[in-house]
């Protein structure tokens, strides 16, 4: 499975309305479309909201 980095920028806190923050980092996915489903996946679990781009790259 082919390993994607992603960066995410406008990460809205759920729990502490106003705050926003990013993140970065990297996964294994089946498609770059996969990846980014997992990241937001991820990141809503974790309490974060995207709101703005979630950039992925193969590497």
């Amino acid at each position: 499975m082919p390993k994607y980095s992603f960066t995410a920028e406008k990460l809205t806190d759920t729990l502490t309305r106003g705050e926003t923050t990013s993140a970065s980092g990297t996964l294994n996915a089946p498609s770059p479309q996969a990846a980014k489903k997992a990241v937001e996946r991820s990141l809503r679990s974790r309490g974060y909201e995207p709101t703005g781009d979630i950039t992925i790259t193969q590497k």
